[in-house]
């Protein structure tokens, strides 16, 4: 990792095509990409490398519009994305690396946030990262029930 990186690593009860398509489906991605209370109001998403997606997320304080680019997209296996965020990144294009891995029954996923550049930063990410990753659990499990 290069510096002003944060990691979050968390085995899913999903297989890597589930979890794969719960990144890049825009429908899918509302219902977890959040960090804490607020809501993703829009998503769009066009997961090819050179593709762009957008997320407007509405928090009780305003709205966090993040925006990027997809560097590296192969499924189901890692994604590769820039992250722009006022509230993430300070405005600056940061990396995000998705990698999963095959685990038993389920799929080991690592987070790496890269770029982030300040200290509050890098706190803050990974905080957001480590709620987001409980809400894609909660999600995939919710997809799993009878």
């Amino acid at each position: 990792m290069t510096d002003g990186a944060v990691r979050v690593t968390r085995t899913l009860k999903a297989g890597p095509g589930d979890v794969f398509a719960a990144w890049t489906d825009p429908d899918r991605l509302r219902r977890w990409l959040m960090p804490g209370p607020g809501t993703v109001a829009e998503a769009a998403t066009d997961p090819v490398p050179g593709g762009s997606f957008r997320f407007a997320k509405l928090f009780p304080s305003g709205v966090d519009e993040v925006t990027g680019e997809y560097l590296v997209v192969d499924p189901p296996h890692r994604l590769v994305f820039t992250w722009r965020s006022p509230g993430t990144t300070g405005g600056r294009d940061s990396v995000v690396t998705v990698t999963l891995r095959p685990d038993g029954d389920g799929t080991e996923m690592t987070i790496i946030h890269e770029r982030l550049p300040a200290e509050s930063y890098q706190n803050g990410a990974q905080s957001a990262w480590t709620a987001v990753a409980g809400n894609l659990d909660a999600h995939l499990a919710e997809r799993c029930r009878p």
